[in-house]
């Protein structure tokens, strides 16, 4: 399957595909429980996080996967420091996942945050997200640190640029 990578202008991804995308992923994945996922993936809140990076699958046009770039002023950063960036949300579709898609994504935020002249990513995932701590190992972040949060325990990764 084919797929195209862009960076997202607000228009080029729906309210609804972005709901959709994240629900599959997070909610129906059980990573995320349906009450906190209402205020957690509003579509206006997850747009302010910072650069989404869509992939759609070429034939269909469907959005398959996502992450976003979280930049240094952006609200929704936690854990990054003067000059790193975050990333967040990376999600694919289950009818997309071991394609790829997710090491792709993850990527072309690499090539973001190089391109904008960070020096450091940082990211956490849910202990229980081994495909995605696979890819992120693959690309050459380590892991280290560990917190929980409601009851979840997260790992938290790095990458110096």
């Amino acid at each position: 399957m084919e797929f195209e990578l862009f960076s997202s202008v607000s228009s080029a991804i729906t309210d609804q595909e972005l709901g959709e995308l994240l629900t599959q992923v997070y909610v129906m994945g059980g990573y995320t429980n349906p009450e906190e996922a209402v205020t957690l993936f509003a579509p206006s809140s997850v747009r302010k996080r910072g650069v989404l990076i869509g992939a759609r699958e070429k034939q269909k046009g469907i959005l398959a996967g996502l992450v976003i770039v979280v930049p240094p002023g952006s609200p929704a950063r936690k854990l990054a420091q003067k000059n790193e960036v975050e990333i967040h949300l990376l999600g694919v579709k289950p009818a997309y996942q071991q394609q790829g898609l997710g090491r792709r994504l993850v990527e072309a935020a690499i090539e973001n945050a190089k391109h904008s002249g960070y020096t450091k990513l940082i990211l956490w995932t849910q202990s229980t997200m081994t495909a995605a701590q696979k890819i992120y190992s693959g690309l050459g972040f380590i892991q280290f640190d560990v917190f929980e949060k409601n009851g979840r325990t997260f790992k938290v990764y790095e990458k110096y640029l």
